[in-house]
């Protein structure tokens, strides 16, 4: 005998996120009257623990066995309820998410129309609801090993905690050497030390303990495989120098290929055989496959043999229960011609000035113009952020602000009696760099807002910036000898290629997106993969230290446990259906299903830890024999026919 279908149905205000648009109470009253369900309730906020206890209570009061709530996105709060299901003694798929905030109330203003719209979305929830099957979680083995990509301060952090903790750690960085752009910082301020220092203070720790193993030079380029047991195949590049390497610079000096440092943000040169920073690790020098000419000088003054231009690249193959993402932030490029940008070697970014003003930088610290002082320099705030032009993100990049008051107060300690300008949208000097702000006015640096953005006009070696002062409300023109442009972080260029290996999704401004930016904000939406530092959007660098340990703590969770358990949210085979064509073995991206053999025939079959629930194998299945689990066709089509009445 067939259980009966006895349904809850809970309806969210979220405040008056849904109930200031949505008619809450009368979605409610509405849900009532629908086959097969029992209980029909609207509450302020369901997330909340007294919403959540709500539906424990009616589970056991009225024998409920399907759960619907209508609220924001499954995003934000699937887990949630889930988790309330399971807390209740039910089986926590039995569960459906009506999403009436994003894709509802938020989307728009008609009162009525929004309302009889949430009724649909409540109406095929339900529906939905009535067709749902129990589903047994995939318990997996737990690798203690975490794989971190990237080796700026936020990956290095979590890799030093994992590594503390006793776990096994692949620290993965794309470039030659660790330290990301912490590492060209002169000074960081609160902890009063160089970047570089800090990330050698990191690194000397890290290399010390037997239990990190750190690729340079390297990329992951594929990840297979879930929580607890994740498959990755790491390509080595080759660096053509060894460990036998002992920095004499004979090399260098010999080497004839050139071009810019970008080390230095392309102030200055590099030979083609170079080392990025003095102190960097790995101290061993590296060759620049792109422009090297493969001349040998290098490998014929070598003294120690450390030269091989035939090494090869290899790969590395590892097995890890957690995943760290932590691929940092580039600085925003302005166009050729944008602000006067590269029309003037006078037009710099806020990153170039910074090595510009390091006394273990490419001038030595010395701000020099055309062989002579700069007697007046422009500041100009909120390049590439804040929606200043189409090309830029419409967020605030958070240092750009204190950084440039920073390097304007340093410049006022080398050039007393020069005139510095910040031109600004807005001073967002937050937290404790308020006194940056205050201390800059003290000193004599002149403050102009903007609503336009600034035109830099370059004519010959004439350079001027016109300006509409919003406090006068006319424009003014400022004559230059350095302009510097307040860029602001960027996406990775780094992280475009791993998108295609690691499963996680990006906001708008191409930041990678956390599974709830307040209740767990170092999660990735796909489970055992964690986020560190700028990778989610702009941070200084101690948020990204914080950041960085945030995440280590939480992939600590999982590394800590023998088992967890998987979502079976996943592709099934009916083989009594399947009819051998294994059209979805070349549709998986995730070369999760084989074939097997039953008694005289072949059928597909899934590998559980493997699939990620995609969905494309069953939509491509002719015979209908593979079906996403929680995603049935029954269950879609029950949707369908509610909604089309």
């Amino acid at each position: 005998m067939s259980e009966e279908i006895r349904i809850g149905v809970y309806i969210c205000h979220c405040g008056t996120n849904i109930a200031g648009t949505v008619d809450v109470e009368e979605v409610a009253k509405y849900a009532s009257t629908l086959p097969n369900v029992v209980v029909a309730r609207n509450y302020v906020f369901m997330c909340s623990e007294p919403g959540q206890q709500m539906i424990k209570d009616d589970i056991k009061k009225y024998n409920l066995n399907r759960i619907v709530v209508a609220a924001c996105s499954p995003s934000l709060h699937e887990l949630t309820f889930r988790n309330v299901l399971k807390e209740a003694g039910l089986n926590p798929y039995l569960f459906e998410m009506a999403n009436i905030r994003e894709h509802c109330s938020w989307a728009h203003i008609d009162r009525r129309k929004a309302t009889e719209k949430a009724k649909d979305l409540v109406r095929m929830a339900v529906a939905k609801a009535r067709e749902l099957e129990p589903l047994e979680e995939i318990k997996v083995e737990v690798s203690k090993k975490a794989l971190v990509i990237g080796g700026g301060v936020a990956g290095l952090r979590a890799a030093l905690d994992l590594a503390r903790a006793g776990f096994t750690v692949y620290l993965v960085e794309k470039r030659p050497v660790l330290g990301g752009h912490t590492a060209r910082i002169p000074l960081i301020r609160y902890l009063g030390v160089r970047g570089d220092d800090l990330i050698r203070s990191i690194v000397k720790e890290l290399v010390s303990l037997p239990n990190v193993k750190i690729f340079t030079n390297s990329e992951v380029i594929s990840l297979e495989g879930g929580v607890g047991g994740f498959q990755a195949k790491i390509r080595v590049r080759p660096r053509y120098v060894d460990a036998r390497c002992t920095l004499c610079r004979e090399c260098e000096k010999v080497c004839p290929v050139k071009t810019s440092n970008e080390y230095e943000y392309g102030i200055g040169e590099r030979k083609a055989i170079y080392l990025p920073y003095e102190g960097c690790y790995p101290s061993i020098y590296v060759i620049d496959p792109e422009i090297c000419t493969r001349c040998g000088e290098c490998v014929k003054i070598c003294p120690v043999k450390a030269v091989d231009l035939d090494e090869k690249e290899r790969f590395e193959e590892v097995a890890v229960g957690t995943v760290i993402l932590a691929t940092g932030f580039d600085p925003y490029e302005p166009e050729k011609g944008e602000l006067g940008y590269k029309l003037s070697d006078r037009v710099i970014t806020l990153f170039q000035l910074q090595r510009i003003l390091d006394e273990k930088g490419p001038t030595k610290g010395k701000l020099v113009v055309n062989g002579g002082v700069p007697r007046s320099i422009v500041f100009i705030s909120c390049v590439g952020s804040m929606g200043t032009s189409p090309r830029a993100g419409r967020y605030c990049s958070r240092m750009c602000c204190s950084t440039i008051m920073s390097s304007a107060l340093r410049i006022r300690d080398i050039l007393p009696d020069s005139y510095i300008y910040i031109l600004h949208k807005d001073i967002r000097t937050y937290g404790y760099d308020e006194d940056l702000y205050w201390r800059s006015l003290e000193r004599g640096v002149r403050f102009v807002r903007y609503e336009e953005m600034p035109e830099v006009k370059v004519s010959g070696e004439k350079i001027s910036v016109i300006v509409r002062d919003v406090t006068i409300g006319d424009y003014i023109e400022i004559p230059a000898d350095l302009v510097v442009l307040g860029v602001g972080m960027a996406q990775s260029k780094y992280l475009r290629e791993v998108l295609s290996v690691v499963r996680v999704s990006c906001g708008d401004e191409g930041f990678v997106k956390e599974a709830h930016p307040k209740l767990r904000p170092v999660d990735a939406a796909s489970e055992g993969i964690y986020l560190a530092g700028a990778v989610t959007g702009p941070k200084s660098v101690i948020e990204s230290v914080i950041h960085g340990s945030a995440a280590a703590a939480r992939a600590s969770t999982v590394l800590s446990k023998d088992y967890v358990f998987a979502e079976p949210i996943i592709a099934k085979v009916d083989e009594d259906l399947c009819s051998g064509c294994l059209i979805c073995i070349g549709m998986c991206p995730y070369n999760a299903i084989s074939v097997k053999q039953l008694n005289d025939r072949r059928v597909a079959n899934v590998n559980p830890v493997l699939c990620m629930g995609c969905g494309t194998c069953a939509a491509a299945c002719p015979s209908g024999a593979m079906q996403q689990q929680g995603f049935k066709d029954k269950q879609i089509f029950a949707q369908i026919k509610v909604f089309s009445r």
